[in-house]
């Protein structure tokens, strides 16, 4: 049987990986010594895996020493935004239902008296509530 220069390159990803069997890198060594350019080819690929292999062992960038503490600190503050904007998101939807009672009535005090301030106030109220519904959206979308 004659073995080509193409039937063992397609082996050298295997031999290369150092998943090949006994047999096989016996033959790839083999011809690799008989045959001068696949011997510099096989160097070739050896040096570019252990080139690539050391890049990816080593982090591309290091992070600085308070990368956690920032996090944390910008968690926090994103925490701290959404309860504001929830709270503000319900005042101004409740503001314009603000009420008397008078016996058994009750009186609508800003949605009877201002109705533009009423259309004011709950205008601000959607917009305080996509604002709200947006950060948490995308805190549930990174994890937290």
């Amino acid at each position: 049987m004659n073995i080509t220069r193409d039937v063992l390159a397609d082996l050298l990803p295997a031999y290369l990986a150092g998943e090949a069997s006994a047999d096989t890198r016996a033959l790839v060594e083999e011809f690799a010594r008989q045959d001068a350019e696949f011997a510099r080819t096989l160097e070739d690929q050896r040096r570019e895996l252990a080139a690539g292999a050391g890049a990816l062992r080593e982090p591309a960038t290091a992070l600085p020493a308070d990368h956690e503490l920032r996090t944390l600190a910008r968690t926090r503050a994103v925490a701290e935004r959404l309860r504001w904007l929830m709270a503000v998101a319900i005042m101004f939807t409740a503001l314009p239902l603000s009420c008397t009672f008078e016996g058994s009535r009750i009186t609508f005090l800003v949605l009877r008296d201002v109705p533009s301030l009423t259309m004011a106030c709950w205008v601000a109220a959607a917009g305080f509530w996509i604002a709200f519904l947006s950060t948490q959206r995308k805190l549930r979308a990174s994890g937290l």
